[in-house]
Formats: structure tokens, C-alpha cells, sequence
């Protein structure tokens, strides 16, 4: 055998093992004994803290409860199986296709991962039985989870947890909050959280991205809370939540000087009618968000007020340019190694746990797979498909006897073809747990909150039928919500959306970024994508001859051309909801740094390679821009946690670039 042997169980094999035994009771395991499986030669006191951080871990990502019963005095535990399998529900090609493009909207590779598996287990269906791209309707969403702090705040509403935080208001201003947690949603691409705030005394809601550092849960009964758990109300919505948000903070108001050809797209936002000046007075909520926006245009846009939006925007771009300045250059990484996929570690013990299971349930059903389909599934190499089999073949009930083991092709994982027996617990399908409720739920939350979505029946019932495979559902009830009303405050996406609907042949006044130039393109509207603040037109472009894809905000006018298209061939979007930056082999190639919290940020420009490992707190990744002009903006919009490595010519635009920028703020 090939796979590699170990010393003893490790951390994944345990919490199988344990899982599988705990749920058939078929043993009955005392904290003792279960301490000593799970920390073997542990002290008391350690092996207590490894029972406290095994009920934690089933219940937050399994969405199992640990029992206990005394017998003769000494406490006994199992799980509760009851809630735990899927009922018997039938999904048609059409609610399966919804729930699969649901579970592919995330961005997130891990996260879209988990939720099509999930997606695949509840529903039946392996993703093939109908294409998601008929079925996105004219507007879906691309959603991410690239907040470090996203999985605990989840949890906690979920949980119906208090969290003690450490938080920065959008002035800046810092205090130490405690909140019991009622949702958690995404607003313009950005991640909220609300719940009742005892330092406040009242409902508030957060950005999740303003929590400095960690959170930490809190017991009540404290001094700075009143001593009870308020409860999430029985009619609570976090959607809603989020699309009153606007409502109850009235929108600000920017004045802007554009001065170069690159902040045109502007023009689009101005509020004072006179988006001809060079002038503009732009409406704005999120004052972080816009500040970010107006600091990616550089030396284009100086920002005249208001003060505190002038004195963030110059902060973000001090901030870029120090990070800049002090970033190595190729020669100080010249040791680290590059491969064509970013490293993403092992992964937790939880990670692996769900895949075994999945893995055992995958290969029951369908009675032997090849090896092969295995590492496309999960997209590992072969290799580390058998050592994983090779783990589940050690799993069973712990101190158990041989045939207590699963057995995988008999013993032989060099086998081709894999077969599992002696699992006929963990080869039932199970309900959602926790995190793949965010991915599948999530996903079609966000659909439900797009305005007259295309395909709101069959959605409703992909949701009642989903909802009713998720375990202990009770906890996402109201929890999750999604504010896509983009298109309701701009009337350009307005008049995409109905044009896309009635298939009219529009004509819009477009500014690329790659030419620095703006024409009249007359297209036939597809869909439009809605990837955080950012909303794109996916159109066949009729001087072109080919499928595009427009940025909105660059769009200075939108008018139908008078005439309609039929859909044909030609229309056909392959890349479902996707959107794929396009580079050329004449493009530049740049080395960035990039910080491991706005991976997104970098991974959507598709990389040619990535280190081997992470580079202290980031990562290294080669990229491809059409030009130097490219990298400058990245730098600004991010404040530091993205730095340009190589090459030479490109480090010294981005630092001529900022200086030009900071400079118009220094008098």
C-alpha cells in the first residue's frame, strides 16, 4: 500500500470514528472514555476541554445535538439521530437546476464546493439533469465569504449566540460591543450582521468587516449587559433589515472634481443633473465602501467634500503607498516556489470529515465508483483520494473489533474501483448541516430577494423542500438575508432589466477601461450580474459579433435601439453566472502580494500561479494586466493588503501614481 501510515488515529479519523459511533449506540461511551480516545495520555482536565470541544464541533458543523443519560451514577453520551437523515422528498429537474445555481453563485471555491456536494445529496441530482444558465433569470447575484470573522457570526445566529466584540463606526469612532446575534446577511457585496445590542440598548446592525480582531462569546449576567438574552423575534428578517437599511440612514452626499478621463464612469452617478461638469455631486450610504471607490480612481477624482470623506479617502490612499514603498521586490522572494493552483492547506478536520462522509454516502449509493470520478468530485488528486479511503478504512467504533470497521474494497485501496460496506449509518444521506445551509440556503435566499425573479414558483418550492432538509432549521429562520436593490436605485439597470425581459435591442454610451475610450455599441441584453457593488450586462454585441461582458457603472447613457431580437444559438451564455477576467499572452505580467482576507481580489484576474504557500500573512501570485495602469487602482482600493512585487517599471507607476494622488490633498 502507498498511502502513508501514522502512529496512531489522527484528528479526522477520531471525529469519524466517533460520530459513527456515538450516532448508532450501539456502545455506550462515558466522558472518560471518550477524553481518552480523543486526547490519548491527556490529563483530566484535557480531556474535559476535548468533550466541551466535541459537542461544539457536531453541533456547529454537523447540526447534531450530544446526549447524555446517567446510568449507576456515571453520565453517558450519544447523538440524536432523529433529525439527522433526509426525508424522503423529490426534487424535479427544474427545482434541482435552482438549488445547483443557488450553490454556484458563491465565488468562494471551498464554500461553492460544499454547496454543490450538498446540493447534489439533497436533491438527487448530480448537477447534470438541467444547465443553471436558463434558469438565472435577468438578474442573479455572485456572492462571497471573504470575511475572516463570517463563520463565528454565522454560528452565533445560528446558535442564537452573544458575541463581545471590539468595533470601528464608519467615523472612526471604536467601542467595545456585546450583541446577541439574530442574522446575518450581505448588502452590495458587503457582509452585515444585526441583533440586539446590549451596550446600546437597542437593535442595531453591524458591518462585519469593522469588528477588529476576533469574537469572542459571552455568558451573560456581566456588567455591561442587562443579564438576559433578548430572543431573535418570531417575525425577524434579515433581508428586510438590510433593505431598510437605506431608509433609516438617510444617504450622504459627495462633491467630486474629475480630472482625467479614467474617472468618466462617475458621470453615471451623478445626482445634481449636470453630469456633463467636470463637477459632481454623488449620492453615497456606506461611506468605507465609497471612500475605497473614489481612492481606486487615483489623480482622476479629487474628493472637495464632505471633510471626513476627504480624510478617509486620503488615509487609504496613505496607506496604500506605505505598504507599497515597503514591499520586497522580486529578489526578496526569490527562494519561493510557484505552482498553477493556490495552495489551500489540509483544510479543517471538520472539512475532511464532511467530505469522508459525503465520500461514503457518493460511493453507497451508487454501489462502486471509479477512482478517478472520486478526485474530479472533490478535486484532489488520486492519490489523495486513496489516502483518504485509507482513513476511512481505520474509522469505526473506537476500541471496536475488526469487523466494527468500515470496510472499503476489502481492505485493497490501490483498487480502481471503490466500494464501501460496513457503514450503513453514514451511508444514509444526511440533512444539511450548518455551513452547507449557508451555501444552498443562502444562494437561494438571494434569488428569492432579486424584484419579480423569472422563476419565483419553482423557486418557492426548491425552498420548502430544502428548508425541510436542513437540520434543526429553526436556527436559520429569518437568519440569512440578501439586499440586491442595486437596480432599484439607478435607472440604467432599470432599463437593462426590462430590456432584457422584453428582448430589446439597446444602445449604450460605453467607457473602457482597456482603450480609455467611450463609444455607442448596440447590444442584445442577457442577464445582468450582480457581483458586490459591481453589476455587470452579459449581451451579444453587435459589432463584436460575440457574447461581452459590460460594467454598468461604466455605461454614460442607456437607450432602446428600437427593435427587438429573437433568442437563438448565439445567446447561449456558457458561462452560467460566471465572470471570467480575459487575458491575452501579450499582456503584462505582474507579481502581487496579496493578503489571505481579500483573496477575492486577486483571484478574480485568474492567475497564472500561485506560491506554493502562504508568504506570511498572504500570498504571492503572478497575474496578467493589459498594462501597468491596471495594478495602481488594486493598490489604492485595498489600503496595503495588496502590493505590487515585480516588475520594476510597474512598482514605480503605482508609487508615482499614489504621490500624484496624495499630492492633491496636501494643500
Amino acid at each position: 500500500m502507498s498511502t502513508k501510515q501514522s502512529p496512531g488515529p489522527s484528528k479526522a479519523e477520531r471525529l469519524t470514528s466517533l460520530i459513527y459511533a456515538l450516532a448508532t449506540k450501539s456502545r455506550k461511551f462515558n466522558a472518560d472514555r471518550i477524553g481518552s480516545y480523543l486526547v490519548p495520555g491527556g490529563t483530566k482536565e484535557t480531556r474535559e476541554k476535548a468533550l466541551d470541544r466535541l459537542k461544539d464541533d457536531i453541533r456547529n458543523d454537523f447540526g447534531l445535538q450530544l446526549d447524555k443519560e446517567v446510568i449507576d451514577d456515571v453520565t453517558y453520551y450519544s447523538i440524536d439521530t432523529t433529525e439527522w437523515f433526509l426525508p424522503p422528498v423529490e426534487f424535479s429537474p427544474a427545482e434541482a437546476g435552482l438549488v445547483a445555481l443557488a450553490a454556484s453563485l458563491w465565488k468562494d471555491t471551498k464554500l461553492q464546493s460544499l454547496g454543490l456536494n450538498a446540493a447534489a445529496r439533497v436533491t438527487g441530482h448530480d448537477g447534470v439533469a438541467s444547465p443553471v444558465a436558463p434558469l438565472a433569470g435577468s438578474l442573479v447575484p455572485r456572492l462571497s465569504m471573504d470575511e475572516p470573522n463570517f463563520r463565528e457570526c454565522a454560528l452565533a445566529a445560528f446558535n442564537r449566540n452573544t458575541l463581545k466584540f471590539a468595533y470601528t463606526s464608519s467615523g472612526g469612532a471604536q467601542s467595545e460591543r456585546i450583541v446577541d446575534v439574530w442574522g446575518i446577511g450581505q448588502r452590495y457585496g458587503n457582509w452585515y450582521f444585526t441583533g440586539y445590542d446590549h451596550t446600546r440598548k437597542d437593535t442595531r446592525v453591524f458591518r462585519l468587516s469593522r469588528v477588529q480582531g476576533k469574537f469572542t462569546n459571552y455568558r451573560h449576567g456581566g456588567a455591561n449587559a442587562d443579564g438576559q438574552y433578548h430572543a431573535r423575534p418570531q417575525d425577524f428578517d434579515t433581508t428586510q433589515v438590510l433593505q431598510d437599511f437605506d431608509l433609516q440612514n438617510p444617504g450622504l452626499v459627495a462633491t467630486v472634481r474629475l480630472l482625467g478621463d479614467e474617472a468618466i464612469p462617475l458621470r453615471a452617478q451623478a445626482v445634481n443633473g449636470r453630469s456633463d461638469q467636470d463637477e459632481l455631486q454623488i449620492g453615497y450610504a456606506d461611506p468605507h465602501s465609497f471612500a475605497q471607490q473614489l481612492a481606486a480612481y487615483g489623480p482622476a477624482v479629487k474628493v472637495l467634500g464632505p471633510s471626513e470623506l476627504v480624510a478617509q479617502v486620503r488615509r487609504i490612499l496613505r496607506d496604500a503607498r506605505s505598504s507599497q514603498t515597503s514591499q520586497g521586490n522580486q529578489d526578496a522572494y526569490a527562494e519561493v516556489k510557484f505552482r498553477p493552483h493556490r495552495a489551500t492547506g489540509r483544510g479543517t478536520t471538520t472539512t475532511q470529515v464532511m467530505r469522508n462522509i459525503d465520500m461514503i454516502q457518493y460511493v453507497h449509493a451508487h454501489g462502486a465508483v471509479e477512482i478517478e470520478a472520486l478526485a474530479e468530485r472533490y478535486s484532489m488528486s488520486v492519490a489523495k483520494v486513496r489516502e483518504e479511503l485509507a482513513m476511512i478504512m481505520m474509522c469505526g467504533v473506537p476500541y471496536g473489533q475488526h469487523d466494527e470497521l468500515i470496510n472499503v474494497n476489502d481492505g485493497d485501496v490501490e483498487s480502481d474501483t471503490v466500494t464501501i460496506s460496513n457503514a450503513a449509518l453514514l451511508a444514509e444521506p444526511q440533512k444539511l448541516a450548518p455551513l452547507e445551509a449557508v451555501a444552498v440556503l443562502g444562494g437561494l435566499n438571494a434569488l428569492a430577494s432579486i424584484p419579480e425573479f423569472e422563476h419565483q414558483q419553482v423557486l418557492d418550492a426548491a425552498l420548502a423542500k430544502v428548508n425541510s432538509a436542513v437540520a434543526r432549521f429553526d436556527g436559520w429562520s429569518g437568519a440569512l438575508g440578501f439586499a440586491l436593490s442595486k437596480a432599484r436605485e439607478n435607472d440604467i439597470p432599470q432599463q437593462l432589466i426590462q430590456a432584457i425581459r422584453s428582448q430589446d435591442v439597446v444602445r449604450i454610451d460605453y467607457y473602457s477601461a482597456r482603450s480609455r475610450t467611450h463609444q455607442v455599441r448596440d447590444v442584445e441584453p442577457i442577464r445582468l450580474i450582480e457581483d458586490g457593488a459591481v453589476q455587470y450586462l452579459r449581451a451579444w454585441c453587435r459589432k463584436r459579433q460575440s457574447l461581452l461582458t459590460f460594467r454598468v457603472d461604466r455605461m454614460l447613457s442607456v437607450e432602446t435601439a428600437g427593435e427587438q431580437f429573437e433568442l437563438a444559438v448565439r445567446h447561449e451564455d456558457q458561462q452560467d453566472v460566471q465572470i471570467r477576467y480575459a487575458s491575452s499572452d501579450d499582456d503584462l505580467e505582474v507579481m502581487v502580494y496579496v493578503d489571505a482576507e481579500i483573496l477575492p481580489a486577486i483571484e478574480a484576474f485568474h492567475p497564472l500561479s500561485w506560491s506554493t504557500g502562504k508568504v506570511g500573512t498572504g500570498y504571492l501570485a503572478n497575474v496578467r494586466f493589459s498594462d501597468h495602469q491596471v495594478a495602481a487602482p488594486l493598490v489604492a482600493r485595498h489600503s496595503g493588503k495588496l502590493t505590487v512585487v515585480s516588475p520594476d517599471a510597474t512598482r514605480e507607476q503605482v508609487v508615482n501614481w499614489l504621490d500624484e494622488a496624495i499630492a492633491m490633498y496636501e494643500d
